[in-house]
């Protein structure tokens, strides 16, 4: 050891330095393979100093596209029911049938009175069909006026061409009904044939020199039943319809007209008229032409 005081070499068995007597403190020798292990020092972290970038995850990465997915799947739904909404809109707005019963509406002097002027009316719901020279309409349509608001429900029948409004009401916000147009036949009670006036088939030749035959259901041999109409059973339209037919040599029907009966029920009357068959009619033993009634009863 070396004397830290006199820098005398003394001996490690020396406590005290044998030329300066100072104490001697012993030091262990280093190890071996190099400096003691000193653990790094631990620095306080300053205020403002940026902290290290965090690493992305990729879950929370697939959460936000599934998310951005069904917001753009919702936009493109939405869409797709608010366009089909307004379309269907326009297309029953703009159909004929729809024209007459707004038109109807606004004639009407009692809804002008208690409505004031028809400013909108909301989308027709109900049903509609048209088969060219005939159909049938029911709508419940909202209606708004410049005095009150009201729900007018109307029903309509298109026979050769031509829409006529059956049955009308509104019902106002008071809880007051408005009769536009009352139906002409009691939608369940009895219907007896009646007596058109003028002559029967006057624009048909064919009818003349042709005898009358009643009722004819009983005779026929081919007797379809019409087909119960889908407007008809949404107003639960019911009842019986009686067809006048003219029926020729052979037994085949070349005319039909409905006289009686609910008007949402005659032309599907007159369809399977059409298609009724009869055994050839002779007088003198001469086949002739007839005018009789086929009856179809409709129930829900």
């Amino acid at each position: 050891m070396i004397c830290g005081n006199c820098g005398n070499q003394v001996d490690s068995i020396h406590r005290f330095c044998p030329k300066c007597g100072a104490e001697v403190q012993y030091q262990a020798p280093p190890p071996v393979g190099g400096s003691p292990y000193t653990p790094p020092s631990y620095t306080p972290p300053q205020y403002g100093a940026p902290l290290p970038p965090k690493q992305g995850s990729s879950c929370g990465k697939i959460i936000i596209i599934a998310v951005i997915i069904l917001v753009l799947l919702g936009i493109g739904i939405a869409g797709a029911i608010y366009y089909g909404y307004r379309y269907a809109e326009n297309k029953l707005k703009s159909s004929e049938a729809y024209v007459v019963a707004i038109k109807t509406l606004k004639e009407n002097e009692e809804v002008r009175e208690k409505l004031g002027d028809i400013q909108d009316t909301g989308f027709p719901i109900g049903a509609y069909s048209d088969n060219g020279s005939t159909g049938n309409a029911v709508f419940v349509i909202g209606v708004h006026g410049t005095k009150a608001r009201g729900q007018y429900q109307v029903e309509l029948t298109k026979l050769q061409n031509v829409w006529t409004v059956i049955k009308a009401s509104v019902k106002t916000a008071d809880g007051d009904t408005i009769f536009i147009i009352k139906p002409r036949t009691s939608i369940d009670g009895p219907t007896n044939v009646p007596s058109p006036p003028g002559p029967p088939f006057s624009s048909d030749p064919r009818a003349k020199g042709a005898i009358s035959g009643g009722v004819l259901n009983a005779k026929a041999t081919t007797l379809p039943q019409p087909t119960y109409p889908a407007v008809a059973k949404t107003a639960k339209a019911s009842g019986t319809v009686m067809v006048r037919v003219l029926v020729d040599e052979n037994g085949d029907v070349i005319n039909a007209q409905a006289v009686s009966g609910h008007p949402l029920l005659q032309a599907a009357a007159v369809a399977a008229a059409r298609q009724a068959k009869f055994p050839p009619t002779k007088v003198s033993g001469k086949p002739v032409r007839v005018i009789g009634f086929i009856s179809y009863t409709f129930k829900p």
